[in-house]
C-alpha cells in the first residue's frame, strides 16, 4: 500500500493545526459546495445513472434472506409508484409519512416515494409501544404510517387516537387479510409510476428524525432537502480526499464493488443518511433488519466490506463475544464507531483478537447535526478522536460556566455553526431556542476538546457529568472514563454509571450497573477495578447493581436517564 495519502493527511493535520489558537475553528477539510438541488432529484438521478451501468446489479439485499433484493430500477420505479398511491389518496406536498419499519428493502422504496410525492418522511421504530406511536403521530401530525404486518394491531390502536392519520399501509409477511381500511404494500406499488414528481424547493422539509434527548419526551428534529444533501455531498468528498486514497494507495475505487454490511437502524440519523448516501454512489448495501453476530459474521464474510460503521455494542460482541473474536473480518481494513466514545481498554481488546484491522476510528454526530466529524487517516492503529469538523461546520469549545472560548487542549462544550444543521424541534420554539443561539451555534451538549493536532475528542455529555463533593472540593467525573475501565474486565460484558443524589451536603454518588459475562464477578471486584486504575474521588461510591441488559437508544448510546428511573421503582 502507498504511503503517500497517509503523508498527505500528515501534512493537512500540521498545516491545520497552525490555526488552533483562533477562537472560532473554521472546517480543515477541502470546501464543498453547498447543493442546491433537492434529495429527490439528486436520487432518481443517480438511480437512472446506476440502472443504466449495472441493469441487473442488487442495490439493497437484506442479510438474513439474500433473495429479498431490488435492483437500482427497481427501487426507482417502486418509489414512483408508491408516490402514485399516496397522491392517490389525497397526499400533498409538505405532508408526512411515518416509516415505522426494521431495515428492509422496502425503506428505500417508501422514503424516496414519499420525497417524490412531495412528503417528508418521520422515521419510527418498529417496536414502539402503544404510547410512543401515539406521541410521534400526534406529534409529527402524519398523514400516513407504513409499518409491519407485526405491529400493524397496536399501529391501529394508536391511529385511533391520531385523527390526521387517513393511510395505513402494511408489509405483510403472512397472507393474513387486512383489516377495512388497511392497504397493503405491494398492491400499493401496482399503481403506474408517477410521471411527474411533486416540486418542492431545496429548503422543503423532507425528514424528521426524533431525539431521545437526555430529559422529557423525544422531539422531532427537522431536516431539509439542503441539509440532507449537504451530508451526502460531505461524505462523498471527505471519503474521496481522505479516506479512500489511504485504504486503496491510488484513490481510485469502483463503488458498484464496493458491498457495505449496514447494521445502523434506517431510524437513526447515521443510518438514514449512510443508506441513502451508498444508494447515490452505487455501492450495494446489505441491511441488517435486527442485530444477529452470527448473520452479521456471514454477511461480513460473504460480501468482503472494506470499512465497518458500527455502534458500541456492536464493537463490545466483536471484542468479547467469544463468535465475534474468532471471526477473521479479513476484508475489513477501517471500523469506524459512532454514537459514543469507544473506551481505549476496548479497542485494545478488540485489536488483541483482530490485528488484520488497519484503522480503528471514531466518527461524531448527533440528530441535529447529522454526521458533522469525521476521521483522518494517518496512523495505523487505533484513534480515539472523532476526527475533524467536516466542510459545511465551524466550530468552537466553549466553557459551559463562563461561556468563554476553550484554548486548544481545554475541555469545554462542542458548539457548531453551519448550512448542515436541523432548522430546529418540530413544535417546540423555546427548545430551539435553548439549542440554538441568536448567532447559529448550536450547543451540542457533548464535553470536547482539540488536541494539538486539531482533532476532536469527545470525553463525556455535558448533562452527564457527575458532581462529586471530595475533599471539600466539587471534582467533576466522566461516566464514560469509569465505563472504559470497567469494560477492559473479562468478565464484564457491558456498564453503565451514573450519578445518584443524596442530599446538597453529599453531593452525587457513582453507581455502576452491570452486565456480567461471567457469574462469578462481585460488586468488590467491580468496585476494586475501579479504585486500582482511577482516582479516589471516581470510586464507586452509590454502589454495584448487576442487570441483565444496559438500556441503550437506537444508535447505541446509554439510556441514563431510564437507569435513574429505575432507581424509583
Amino acid at each position: 500500500m502507498s504511503t503517500f495519502p497517509i503523508s498527505q493527511n500528515e501534512q493537512f493535520l500540521k498545516t491545520w493545526s497552525a490555526s488552533l489558537n483562533d477562537e472560532v475553528f473554521k472546517s480543515p477539510c477541502a470546501p464543498v459546495p453547498i447543493p442546491d438541488d433537492t434529495a429527490i432529484a439528486r436520487a432518481l438521478k443517480s438511480l437512472k445513472v446506476h440502472a443504466a451501468k449495472h441493469p441487473q446489479k442488487a442495490a439493497v439485499i437484506e442479510a438474513a434472506d439474500h433473495s429479498r433484493c431490488l435492483t437500482y430500477q427497481q427501487i426507482q420505479d417502486r418509489a414512483l409508484s408508491f408516490a402514485a398511491f399516496l397522491i392517490s389518496r389525497g397526499f400533498s406536498a409538505g405532508d408526512r409519512v411515518t416509516v415505522a419499519l426494521p431495515n428492509s428493502i422496502e425503506w428505500p422504496v417508501v422514503n424516496l416515494g414519499t420525497w417524490a410525492a412531495g412528503g417528508s418522511v418521520v422515521a419510527a421504530r418498529e417496536a414502539f409501544k402503544l404510547h410512543e406511536h401515539v406521541h410521534q403521530l400526534r406529534d409529527s401530525c402524519s398523514t400516513a404510517i407504513v409499518v409491519t404486518e407485526q405491529s400493524l394491531d397496536t399501529v391501529i390502536h394508536a391511529v385511533q387516537q391520531c385523527p390526521t392519520v387517513k393511510i395505513i399501509v402494511c408489509v405483510r409477511s403472512s397472507a393474513r387479510s387486512l383489516p377495512l381500511g388497511v392497504a397493503d404494500f405491494e398492491e400499493a406499488l401496482l399503481h403506474a409510476p408517477l410521471r411527474e414528481i411533486t416540486q418542492v424547493k431545496p429548503d422543503s422539509e423532507c425528514l424528521i428524525l426524533y431525539s431521545s434527548g437526555t430529559t422529557g419526551l423525544p422531539k422531532g428534529v427537522i431536516h431539509t432537502h439542503r441539509t440532507v444533501m449537504c451530508t451526502l455531498d460531505m461524505m462523498s468528498s471527505h471519503w474521496h480526499n481522505y479516506i479512500i486514497p489511504v485504504l486503496t494507495g491510488s484513490g481510485q475505487v469502483d463503488w458498484y464493488e464496493e458491498l457495505q454490511v449496514q447494521a445502523y437502524a434506517y431510524y437513526h440519523v447515521s443510518g438514514f443518511m449512510f443508506s441513502n448516501w451508498y444508494l447515490l454512489m452505487g455501492s450495494p448495501v446489505v441491511l441488517m433488519k435486527t442485530f444477529d453476530g452470527e448473520i452479521y459474521l456471514d454477511a461480513i464474510e460473504k460480501f468482503k466490506p472494506r470499512f465497518l460503521g458500527v455502534s458500541p455494542p456492536i464493537f463490545a460482541y466483536l471484542a468479547k463475544d467469544s463468535f465475534g473474536k474468532k471471526s477473521p473480518m479479513s476484508s475489513v481494513q477501517m471500523i469506524v464507531s459512532g454514537a459514543a466514545p469507544l473506551s481505549k481498554e476496548l479497542c485494545d481488546e478488540f485489536q488483541a483478537s483482530h490485528p488484520n484491522f488497519d484503522y480503528i476510528v471514531q466518527l461524531y454526530g448527533m440528530t441535529e447535526v447529522t454526521v458533522s466529524h469525521l476521521p483522518l487517516l494517518f496512523e495505523k492503529g487505533v484513534n480515539a478522536a472523532a476526527g475533524v469538523h467536516t466542510a459545511f461546520y465551524e466550530q468552537k469549545i466553549v466553557n459551559p460556566d463562563t461561556l468563554k472560548a476553550c484554548k486548544q487542549g481545554e475541555r469545554g462544550e462542542v458548539w457548531l455553526r453551519g448550512v448542515q444543521r436541523t432548522k430546529g424541534y418540530l413544535n417546540k420554539e423555546e427548545a430551539t431556542k435553548e439549542l440554538i443561539d441568536n448567532e447559529g451555534w448550536l450547543h451540542t451538549g457533548d464535553i470536547g476538546y482539540v488536541d494539538e493536532r486539531g482533532l476532536m475528542y469527545i470525553v463525556d455529555r455535558l448533562k452527564e457529568l457527575i458532581k462529586v463533593n471530595y475533599n471539600t472540593q466539587t471534582m467533576q467525573v466522566a461516566p464514560a472514563q469509569i465505563e472504559g475501565i470497567l469494560l477492559s474486565h473479562r468478565k464484564i460484558r457491558d456498564a453503565a454509571v451514573i450519578g445518584i443524589t443524596i442530599n446538597q451536603r453529599v453531593g452525587e454518588l457513582i453507581r455502576a450497573f452491570v452486565v456480567r459475562a461471567e457469574e462469578t464477578l462481585t460488586c468488590e471486584e467491580v468496585e476494586g477495578l475501579v479504585e486500582d486504575n482511577l482516582a479516589a474521588y471516581q470510586r464507586i461510591t452509590g454502589g454495584v447493581y448487576f442487570i441483565d441488559e444496559i438500556p441503550r437508544a437506537p444508535a447505541g448510546k446509554i439510556l441514563r436517564r431510564v437507569l435513574r428511573e429505575l432507581q424509583t421503582t
